[in-house]
Formats: C-alpha cells, sequence, structure tokens
C-alpha cells in the first residue's frame, strides 16, 4: 500500500474522478461492441433513426449535469460493474446465437433491444463511478439513453407510411387548388410529364417532428417545468414539425408550379427544397424557443430548482482506481473479441469471393444453374443452386429445389428480411428431415405473392451438425438456434453457417394446409441425399 501512495495521491480530486470515469465510458464501450456497431449501422442506414445519434452525448452531458448537482460524488458501488459484466456476457452470447421474436406474424422483436442495452450500461456505468445517489439523480438521461432508437421498426408501417400518404394528399389538393393539372399517381406530383415530385417514406416530416419532439423533452427537464406544461410542450413541438412540413410541401408545390413556366428552374427543385425546409425549421425552432423562453419566467410552471451541495473531497485513489483497471480488463477482453471477430468476418469476404462449385447432382436431383445473390455494398447474401428431379413421366417438369449458402453473414433468419419487406407468411413451423449426417432441423414458413406459393427452410451448421428450431403460439413465434461459442476468447475454429431452402409452386388458390406438406415432402426428399454440413465445409473455416 505504501508503494502505492507514493504513486497516487490519496485522494483524487472530483474533477480527476469525473475524467477517469469519462474516460471508462467511452472505452467500456468494447464490451458491447456488437450492440454498438448495429446502433452505428442503424444510424448509418435509417434516416429516420439517424436522430438517436446524438442522445448518447445529450446524455452524457446531462448525467455531468446531475453530479455536478450533488458535489461529484464519488462514493460507487461494484453492483454497477456486476450489471456491466452481466450485460456484457449476455450481450456476447446474443451475437453468438440465433435468436428471434416476432408477434402476430408481422413485428419483428430484438432481444434484448438495443435501447435496453444502452439503458443497463449507462446504469451500470452510473452506477460504479458515482453510486445510489449519482443513479436517483440522473434517472432521466439514463432513461433518454432509450431514444439511440427514437421510433421501433414497426413504427414505419403503422405511423409512418399513413403520413407519407396524408402528406401527399394535401399537397395534391394544394397543387389542384392552385390550378394545376396533376398525374393520377397518389405520391407522385407531376406537373410536367418528367417534372414534378415525389412524397417518399422521408416527406412526411417525421424527422423534423421528433427532433422537436425530443428537444422539448431535454428542454422541459432542464427547465424542470411542471407536468402540465411538459405534457403539452412535447405534444405541441412534433405537431409543429410535422405542421410546417406541409408548409414545406405546400411551398414546393408553388415552385414547381412555377418551374413549369420557367424551365431553367426546373433543375434547381432539389436545392429549393432544402433552401425551404432548414428556413421553415429554422422558424420553427424560433417559435419553439419563444414559447419556451416564455415559460420558464413563469414561477407557477417551473419546478423549484434543488440546492447545489459542495463538492465532495473525491474518493480514495487507490479503490476508486481498482474500478478503473475492472473495467479496463473488461474491455480488453472484449475488445479482442472484436478484433477476432473482425478478422473472421475480413476472412469470410474473401472466401466468397471464389465460392466452390455447387455439386452437379444431389441424389436423383440434378444441378440446373448457380449464381451469387448480393448486396449493394458487394456483400455475398447467398451463393445458391437450383437443383431439378427427374419428372414422374417424360415432357413432365419434376421438383425443383433451390440451396442456399451464406458465406458471410453471421447467424440470421430469411424470415426477417421477410418481414422488413411486409411479406407475411401463411404458415410458420417447424420440419426434421433426415439427411446423409444425420436429422437436419429446420425453421420454414410458406409465401403466396399471388404468383406462386413457396415454402422457405432454414438452418445453421455447425459443430458438425444443421439445427436450428422454432416455438409457435397463437400470436407469437420463437426461433432460435443454439450459441456457436459460450465463453469470449474461447477456441474457435468454425463459423456457423446460415442455410436456406426453397422450394414452390405454381398454385397460389389451394389452402396452404394442403400445399405445406407437399412442398415440405419434395424438401425432405432432396434433403434425404445431401450432405449439408459438408457443403458448408468451405466457408466455415476460420
Amino acid at each position: 500500500m505504501s508503494s502505492l501512495s507514493s504513486i497516487f495521491p490519496e485522494r483524487f480530486r472530483p474533477q480527476v474522478a469525473v475524467a477517469y470515469a469519462s474516460v471508462c465510458a467511452a472505452v467500456g464501450l468494447l464490451s458491447i461492441y456488437g450492440s454498438v456497431q448495429a446502433l452505428l449501422e442503424i444510424w448509418r442506414t435509417d434516416a429516420l433513426k439517424s436522430i438517436g445519434m446524438v442522445v448518447p452525448i445529450i446524455c452524457f452531458a446531462l448525467i455531468l449535469r446531475a453530479w455536478r448537482s450533488i458535489g461529484w460524488e464519488t462514493e460507487g458501488s461494484w453492483w454497477g460493474f456486476a450489471v456491466l459484466a452481466t450485460s456484457s456476457i449476455l450481450m456476447f452470447l446474443r451475437d453468438q446465437m440465433l435468436l428471434i421474436v416476432t408477434v402476430n406474424k408481422d413485428w419483428l422483436l430484438q432481444l434484448p433491444p438495443l435501447p435496453l442495452v444502452a439503458v443497463v450500461y449507462a446504469t451500470g456505468m452510473v452506477l460504479l463511478f458515482g453510486g445510489k445517489r449519482l443513479l436517483r439523480a440522473a434517472w432521466f438521461p439514463i432513461l433518454l439513453m432509450w431514444a439511440v432508437i427514437p421510433v421501433p421498426q414497426t413504427f414505419s408501417h403503422f405511423v409512418d407510411l399513413p403520413l407519407q400518404h396524408a402528406g401527399a394528399s394535401v399537397a395534391r389538393g394544394f397543387a389542384q387548388l392552385i390550378g394545376a393539372k396533376l398525374s393520377t399517381v397518389d405520391l407522385n406530383i407531376l406537373f410536367a410529364p418528367r417534372f414534378g415530385m415525389f412524397i417518399a417514406p422521408g416527406c412526411d416530416g417525421l424527422r423534423g417532428s421528433i427532433t422537436l419532439g425530443l428537444t422539448a423533452i431535454v428542454v422541459g427537464y432542464v427547465y424542470r417545468f411542471r407536468w402540465f406544461v411538459f405534457a403539452p410542450l412535447v405534444l405541441g413541438a412534433v405537431l409543429l414539425g410535422y405542421v410546417f412540413n406541409l408548409l414545406r410541401l405546400c411551398s414546393l408545390v408553388v415552385y414547381d408550379r412555377i418551374a413549369v413556366s420557367f424551365p431553367a428552374l426546373q433543375a434547381h427543385e432539389q436545392l429549393a427544397d432544402h433552401i425551404v425546409g432548414a428556413c421553415l425549421f429554422l422558424l420553427a425552432a424560433f417559435l419553439f424557443f419563444t414559447t419556451i423562453e416564455k415559460l420558464r419566467r413563469t414561477p407557477e410552471d417551473v419546478n423549484a430548482a434543488p440546492p447545489e451541495e459542495k463538492p465532495s473531497r473525491g474518493p480514495v485513489a487507490v479503490p476508486y482506481l481498482a474500478k478503473v483497471v475492472a473495467i479496463l480488463i473488461l474491455s480488453t477482453v472484449f475488445g479482442l473479441e472484436a478484433m477476432h471477430t473482425a478478422r473472421v468476418d475480413a476472412m469470410a469476404v474473401k472466401s466468397a469471393a471464389t465460392p466452390p462449385p455447387m455439386p452437379q447432382h444431389i441424389g436423383n436431383f440434378s444441378l440446373v444453374r448457380s449464381w451469387a445473390e448480393g448486396l449493394v455494398d458487394g456483400t455475398v447474401v447467398y451463393v445458391w443452386g437450383e437443383y431439378e428431379a427427374p419428372g414422374d413421366a417424360p415432357g413432365v417438369a419434376g421438383t425443383h429445389v433451390s440451396l442456399g449458402i451464406s458465406p458471410e453473414l453471421g447467424v440470421h433468419d430469411a424470415e426477417v428480411c421477410h418481414i422488413a419487406r411486409g411479406e407475411n407468411p401463411t404458415w410458420h413451423g417447424q420440419i426434421e428431415s433426415p439427411s446423409t449426417q444425420g436429422p437436419v432441423d429446420l425453421t420454414a414458413a410458406t409465401y403466396n405473392d399471388g404468383l406462386t406459393q413457396k415454402l422457405e427452410a432454414s438452418t445453421v451448421c455447425d459443430g458438425g451438425a444443421c439445427r436450428q428450431y422454432s416455438q409457435t403460439s397463437q400470436h407469437v413465434t420463437l426461433v432460435y438456434a443454439k450459441p456457436h461459442r459460450g465463453l469470449p476468447l474461447q477456441a474457435d475454429a468454425t463459423r456457423p453457417v446460415p442455410v436456406l431452402l426453397k422450394i414452390e409452386t405454381s398454385d397460389t388458390s389451394s389452402p396452404v394446409s394442403s400445399i405445406e406438406p407437399k412442398l415440405a415432402a419434395g424438401l425432405q426428399e432432396f434433403l434425404k441425399s445431401a450432405d449439408l454440413v459438408g457443403l458448408t465445409v468451405p466457408y466455415s473455416r476460420r
């Protein structure tokens, strides 16, 4: 102890302790790296949810504000580290396994939700370095971390799309009011054959409404507005954003109407939209903050401010440093795991560039064609092979089965993609089929698009077996596969490989209760001669 005392002071100054805690909060994100990466991807690709990227910064500032109000007290609890370590392990296991929950076949749940991960992380850090008093003082910014994803995935289906049509109706009605001749497509407002506007989902004003709504929530908390002021303030901010977006659409209609007579203006329509939108948003923000300024000057609308406490003496150095070291060790373990995952992903991308050829024959099924299905960023989602069995008679087409192997993606289920596209399954269940390497367990679903009825079956090949399971009740479906590894940095020689099989029929009028058994029988006939484990070995090597 004497040697440590000669290096470190007996106590840290509060500002130094807070600086250590802030660094640990940033470095500790490595312990939930998979969730952080998923959030960054959502913010990068979803304009509506991208507002959530400022939420952690705002919450961090509000936690520091609450910490200052209690005198920078640093009597933290090791229970905070227990929360962080437990959540890190659970997030690691979640990333290693397949776990999907759907409600009523069209509402996808991620367990645990990413906003909950953010709230738990903030809770653990606050409890570890600030203790129970800071946890009580910073309850609002901790719960506000839930807004890292401001709106759920199903929000687009139930709110975003209806508002899109409402905005198009208002703009169309205004255009007709000023005498414009329009197309007959609801979301297209064409003033000329090749000139007009399309009311996309991002044009419904939700981004502005959510931005003003979140701003109202934060400002209402900072200024301590009473509930009867706070609730109307937030609601009014959301409505203000939406109303001003309707004004933006109508202003753009006027611009397009003028541009019909002056064709040189048509090339600058997008610039005009940005300028009008920015000006209207600034006007809305001015009205909002003017209202805020008037409200905060009314004493009966504001709660009394709690008295600020004198700064604490600061924490004892050695126990406080032990907490810092614990976070650094936890972050190092999961940081090395993240590096391992990145290396594996890079190798998967490399192997996907030169996939091995599909076998020419699987039992009495012969390869008809093969192809790769990819995303616009170059990611190979599946390597496909379509197989056909001989027909029952000459000239009669036999059963066609498509086999897809995912060379790059981690464990996932194809049903998620269908739900994201608004394609709900007509049936969901479990299929077990014999194969040359033992039984194969698959989760299956049927779809009817009016042209074909098809059965899709998914499984994950890992550890010498192909297994994926589902449990279905009246309203809830659970799809899962066992974790690939149980602990970080555990020996890892292979990766789990998702496999998808498809079989379809042109009979769309027959009920799924009669079609599904026939399609399942054709799929089982194909699988009994297939070696899925052997086919996925080239893609599973680390």
